[in-house]
């Protein structure tokens, strides 16, 4: 496969406007003191002037030919390359301990939403975030509850992080240059509620479900997994559609899900003793 075809395959554009560049840059402001993990930093445009900041700066890169590239232009005493899936990679492992980490990037299109819900899990090491994503996805991250683009991604990622857009990219700065505007993002960790993990797994089990049948209510498309009683105790009306409900809506409904699960256990193990 021909380099231009993989890239083409990755949904990689490389970011080459130096004013675009530039105002990044002024948004991250990265310090010495700092640990940054740049996530497909590509041919280095973006990472040369990390670089410079004398950050611990940490690269996760998918591509070989960009590695090898990489590792030509910089410094391993500079730079530390992952070579990496960023879906797959555990951000953890490049902690240094009572530092957060900075994550930024221009992240390929193809796989921004899985990215998003990857870092989720990570949000309690994360000082914040700034990203390059299409504009599609940004509209997404800060859609409203009760709008089209309100969805999985919204919720998931909202229920953890405060995303604002900062500004939009069109399509010249970049090469090759994609076919729609891309916008730049900043994510802030919220202050997050008690989840124990029976509730976080249920909490993204109701969020997929929920959109995964958008168009029905709440009383079909969460069927067998939520009852009557337990919307009900909620306040939380059965015939509303999966659009109409926040990311505490979803949160509550979670908790009483464990709830409900518990006091069966209990039930159980009861009977048995």
């Amino acid at each position: 496969m021909s380099a231009s075809r993989k890239r083409k395959r990755l949904g990689q554009h490389f970011l080459v406007d130096t004013q675009v560049i530039d105002e990044i840059l002024l948004l991250i402001r990265p310090q010495i003191n700092q640990t940054l993990v740049e996530i497909g930093p590509g041919r280095g445009a973006l990472t040369d002037h990390l670089i410079r900041s004398s950050a611990e700066l940490h690269a996760v890169e998918i591509d070989p030919d960009l590695v090898q590239e990489l590792q030509k232009l910089f410094s391993p005493d500079a730079l530390t390359i992952h070579h990496a899936d960023a879906l797959k990679f555990d951000y953890s492992s490049v902690k240094c301990e009572n530092q957060e980490l900075r994550i930024v990037g221009n992240l390929p299109y193809s796989i921004s939403t899985p990215l998003m819900l990857h870092l989720v899990k990570f949000t309690d090491i994360i000082e914040d975030m700034c990203f390059m994503v299409q504009y599609e996805v940004a509209e997404r991250l800060t859609a409203r509850c009760g709008t089209s683009s309100y969805g999985r991604l919204t919720v998931c990622v909202t229920r953890a992080f405060e995303v604002e857009t900062i500004f939009h990219v069109e399509p010249d700065a970049f090469s090759p240059p994609p076919e729609v505007r891309s916008s730049v993002i900043v994510m802030r960790p919220k202050p997050l509620i008690a989840f124990d993990s029976d509730s976080e797994r249920i909490f993204s089990e109701l969020v997929r479900l929920a959109f995964g049948k958008r168009r029905k209510t709440l009383r079909n498309s969460l069927n067998g997994v939520i009852d009557v009683a337990m919307f009900q105790e909620t306040g939380i009306d059965a015939g509303l559609r999966a659009e109409n409900l926040s990311v505490e809506n979803f949160m509550e409904l979670a908790k009483c899900a464990v709830a409900r699960d518990s006091k069966r256990k209990t039930k159980v193990m009861t009977h048995h003793d």
